[in-house]
């Protein structure tokens, strides 16, 4: 036998035997793994709301209060739906609705003009609402809170170069498929809201 043949013959020994060893390791290894299910994170609740607040927005005395309401023809429309009022030593105001603890939505609003002050309380209290709902440490709040203070200053201003008929800049972002956030600056109001995407 020729020394070429035995070369090819040993070639193709080795080649059946790393088949065979190719095919018995993918036989032995397991089936790959499904990818993990990321479970959405939940709205918050309202007493974790309520409790989480005042400590982001410390210096305040502030408490969620029940409003004393007289209604006549919304009882369907309100039914089920329990309403806090912000108490503060600030004049901004929040208002909190809530379904048992669902959380619905949280707006805050400072009325314009307003002194510094009043305009610097509404950003702690933004800030303290964000750490309150999503349970965001200090830095990446007020990170978001002055992006979307900037962008709603700067839509404003367009707003009324332009000439609209509505003068307003609106800012919106959405978080992890369970609340939105919004700002809306006018030239009346600041208003800052955290909305359940399940909130009519």
């Amino acid at each position: 036998m020729s020394d070429g043949t035995q070369a090819m013959k040993a070639a193709a020994a080795s080649f059946a035997i790393c088949t065979g060893l190719g095919l018995a390791m993918a036989a032995a290894s397991p089936p790959p793994r499904p990818a993990p299910v990321v479970a959405k994170p939940a709205a918050p609740g309202c007493e974790a709301f309520m409790k989480d607040f005042p400590p982001a927005a410390p210096g305040y005395r502030i408490s969620f209060e029940r409003p004393l309401t007289i209604a006549r023809g919304f009882g369907d429309m309100m039914s089920g739906i329990d309403v806090r009022i912000l108490s503060s030593d600030t004049k901004v105001d929040g208002t909190l609705k809530c379904r048992d603890d669902t959380f619905l939505r949280f707006e805050l609003r400072a009325t314009l003009p307003a002194d510094a002050k009043i305009l610097a309380d509404l950003d702690k209290f933004e800030r303290a609402a964000l750490m309150a709902a999503f349970h965001w440490d200090r830095p990446k709040a007020e990170t978001i809170e002055k992006a979307m203070t900037a962008d709603a200053g700067e839509y404003l201003r367009a707003s009324i170069e332009r000439g609209d008929l509505y003068n307003s800049g609106k800012v919106e972002y959405h978080q992890a498929d369970q609340l939105d956030l919004g700002l809306i600056w006018t030239q009346t109001d600041h208003t800052f809201v955290i909305s359940a995407q399940s909130d009519d």
